[in-house]
């Protein structure tokens, strides 16, 4: 008999104890963030946009962003991957922006990203980054696996960032102890860890280790090339999605536009004239096409392409052989802003004109 009181007791028991111990964790978890929803993240930073945010794990990158974009109700929103993580809200003034990059590394999560997004938060122009590499089978099926975004409700974010915070201060507690002497701007487990996240409004913050870092290894056509997957041709798998994102923008009255951003030029170059590649740079080609351009066209789509432009030339445009620095985007946009087809399409910009090349 008393055996089976004590059974009991532990049985009874054990909940009450997991929940405490549960509140103790959240508790001490909360002043760095790691206890917030990605709705409570977003309010946070619409009410400190000086803070730096950055989610647990980035396949919630989308949900707090999407919260975010809702939030800032912009005129022209930017889907990408994290390709044009430096477009920033200043280069787009007078108009509302908000950068929704880091939330779509294939085609189905790009037209994913754009119909959650757009559901809640209805810009007037919509731009989405499109490159060759979206339309392998080998990039879509990669990515759509381990970048797949997650959209589980708020408990299941919580519990796994308390978790994730719980395991990263158990091995190394000195960021933590560190900001909270010292309390700056990043906010969440991974931000405090790496010192880089989302600003306000969706731009990422490259951190100064990271920027050198890549400087020294991956301003190189082996980078891109070991980094992008190629393939004989365009997928026309990888391409189907496009059309069923250009309806959704036609339904939702959104104008699209499409921008290839700048590569470093010894990539473009490895593309265009390495034989041994040449097979697997077909889908390079046929994205180049005329052939590309007209599918585009006829989807609606304004297609604005840098690959080949002057801005390639300089290695101080680029982060690695891939990402555009700040200074890449700020050319980036001068660029298209001295584009008259572009300027039809955000006849506003503030942005100066005519130093692309310089």
């Amino acid at each position: 008999m008393r055996l089976g009181w004590r059974y009991f007791a532990i049985i009874a028991v054990a909940p009450i104890l997991s929940a405490l111990a549960f509140i103790a964790l959240f508790q001490i978890a909360k002043p760095f963030g790691a206890a917030s929803t990605p709705e409570q993240l977003a309010q946070l930073q619409t009410a400190k946009p000086d803070s730096i945010i950055l989610p647990f794990d980035l396949r919630y990158n989308a949900e707090f962003k999407i919260h975010r974009a809702e939030l800032a109700d912009p005129e022209i929103i930017w889907f990408s991957t994290s390709r044009a993580g430096t477009a920033s809200a200043d280069l787009f003034k007078p108009y509302r922006f908000y950068n929704m990059s880091f939330t779509a590394w294939t085609t189905d999560q790009l037209t994913e990203a754009f119909e959650r997004t757009t559901r809640t938060a209805r810009p007037q122009i919509a731009i989405i980054s499109l490159d060759y590499f979206l339309f392998t089978d080998k990039w879509g099926h990669d990515y759509g696996l381990s970048r797949q975004m997650f959209f589980d409700g708020p408990w299941r974010y919580v519990r796994s960032s308390i978790g994730n915070f719980t395991r990263a201060a158990a091995m190394n507690r000195q960021p933590f102890e560190a900001y909270l002497r010292s309390p700056t701007r990043f906010i969440g487990t991974q931000g405090i860890l790496i010192n880089e996240g989302f600003k306000a409004d969706g731009t990422w913050l490259f951190g100064s280790a990271h920027i050198e870092d890549s400087a020294r290894r991956s301003k190189t056509a082996a980078f891109l090339i070991q980094s992008m997957p190629g393939a004989p041709n365009m997928s026309q798998g990888q391409m189907a999605p496009i059309a069923k994102l250009a309806e959704i923008a036609r339904e939702r009255g959104i104008t699209l536009v499409a921008v290839q951003l700048p590569f470093l030029r010894a990539g473009i170059e490895f593309l265009d004239n390495n034989e041994g590649y040449r097979r697997s740079a077909g889908v390079w080609r046929d994205f180049e096409s005329d052939a590309t351009r007209q599918w585009l066209d006829g989807l609606g789509i304004k297609f604005f392409d840098l690959a080949r432009s002057s801005i390639d030339d300089d290695p101080d445009n680029f982060i690695d052989a891939y990402h555009p620095s700040e200074l890449g985007m700020q050319r980036t946009m001068r660029a298209l802003a001295d584009d008259p087809a572009f300027r039809s399409i955000i006849p506003r910009l503030a942005v100066e004109t005519g130093q692309a090349s310089h």
